[in-house]
């Protein structure tokens, strides 16, 4: 009696070079990403203190320039610790460690606009997969999938 041949549409898993090529590129990105969000807080500090002296000097009675650079600051510091996040998580990847700091940091990612949307959803969904899940654990740990 001769043996079936193995279906043709069975789905493979990841071979070792696609899971360590797909979190290289992921590296990459959350590093350039991260210093996008970086450069974007430090313009946003300036934009700050433009707008401070602008208006400081404004002859206008109701012109408030602390109301707008505190909004500015404090876009610029929610820029900068997005940035770090990434960057944080940028260095957990290429180590293979803290693989929830990963995700917490595509899911926040998420939140930047098309760019961070599109690097969330590549990030969590490599992140997802089971063999990336294996390459995460600890040696002689036992792996839940």
């Amino acid at each position: 009696m001769a043996v079936a041949p193995p279906p043709l549409n069975r789905p493979r898993g990841w071979t070792d070079l696609q899971v360590n090529s797909h979190l290289h590129s992921l590296k990459i990105l959350f590093y350039i990403y991260g210093g996008l969000q970086l450069v974007l807080a430090v313009l946003l500090l300036l934009a700050a203190a433009g707008g401070y002296v602008s208006e400081s000097h404004s002859t206008d009675p109701e012109a408030s320039p602390a109301l707008l650079a505190a909004f500015f600051v404090g876009a610029s510091l929610v820029f900068a610790a997005l940035g770090g996040l990434s960057l944080t998580a940028a260095r957990r990847l290429s180590q293979r460690r803290q693989r929830t700091l990963c995700m917490v940091a595509a899911s926040a990612a998420c939140l930047g606009g098309a760019l961070g949307i599109a690097l969330g959803v590549y990030a969590l969904v490599v992140l997802l997969r089971a063999e990336v899940v294996a390459s995460f654990s600890e040696p002689g740990s036992a792996v839940v999938a």
